[in-house]
């Protein structure tokens, strides 16, 4: 697709995202980069692949939220940095171009989708997380902590955005991008059990992701690195999976 047709169509999406609620003004301004950079490169079926990321995420949590979470997580209008923690690394697969790039644009918004479905499917879970690398139950959105159902829904998340690539990547890489969307969730989690920062907030005697708690009040550490939060961790496992992706092209879907 030419480069201004699609800056104009990306725009004109983020906008309507940002109109809705579903981005805030930071985040919208990412989209429409990332989304300029998609359909420039892969026209259509690249940008069905973001959408079928994003659309069905945002649906999700504004149609069917789940309970509060006991954690002070961040509000379902996604900003700059959970925008880039997704997108970034799979459009820049895509720009850097390369046999594998499609595949990496692939595999890195399946393990996007992976996660963001494993997080909103989860939280309607009647049965209690466990942490992914001790097997201890874990309390209600705790990082690292997975349970059936949540994986269930990553696993539907990753189908979507792999069955949306089909046109791009073929049924073998449908197939590789669907196994490294699961698996980039699964990292998601490991790094957010092993080394995600975690804060304790002493006014309100409640755990915290953030070095500053709703309250107000400045947290406590009590584990992992201060200043690696959870857009981070996501950014990590979704570098992660894009390069799987790219890598796998060699073995599974050159000719």
């Amino acid at each position: 697709m030419p480069p201004l047709q699609a800056a104009a169509f990306a725009v004109a999406i983020s906008a309507l995202a940002w109109r809705t609620g579903a981005l805030r003004p930071g985040g919208a301004a990412a989209a429409a980069v990332i989304g300029a950079c998609v359909l420039t490169v892969a026209g259509w079926p690249g940008g069905l692949v973001l959408l079928a990321f994003f659309l069905p995420a945002s649906a999700s949590s504004r149609l069917w939220p789940g309970p509060p979470s006991p954690l002070d997580p961040k509000d379902d209008q996604r900003d700059i940095w959970q925008v880039l923690a997704n997108g970034a690394a799979p459009a820049l697969a895509l720009v850097a171009g390369g046999p594998g790039a499609l595949l990496g644009f692939a595999a890195g918004l399946a393990a996007a989708a992976a996660d963001t479905w494993a997080t909103s499917i989860g939280a309607h879970s009647r049965t209690a997380p466990r942490h992914i690398l001790t097997g201890a139950t874990v309390s209600r959105g705790s990082s690292g902590g997975v349970t059936p159902l949540g994986t269930l829904g990553a696993a539907a998340g990753a189908l979507l955005v792999a069955l949306a690539a089909q046109p791009l990547v073929g049924w073998r890489g449908t197939a590789t991008a669907l196994g490294i969307g699961l698996a980039g969730m699964l990292l998601d989690s490991a790094l957010g059990a092993a080394v995600q920062g975690r804060f304790h907030c002493d006014r309100c005697d409640r755990a915290s992701e953030w070095r500053r708690h709703r309250c107000g009040g400045t947290t406590r550490p009590l584990g992992g690195y201060a200043w690696l939060n959870n857009d981070g961790v996501n950014a990590l496992a979704t570098a992660a999976a894009t390069a799987a992706g790219w890598a796998a092209w060699a073995w599974c879907c050159s000719p």
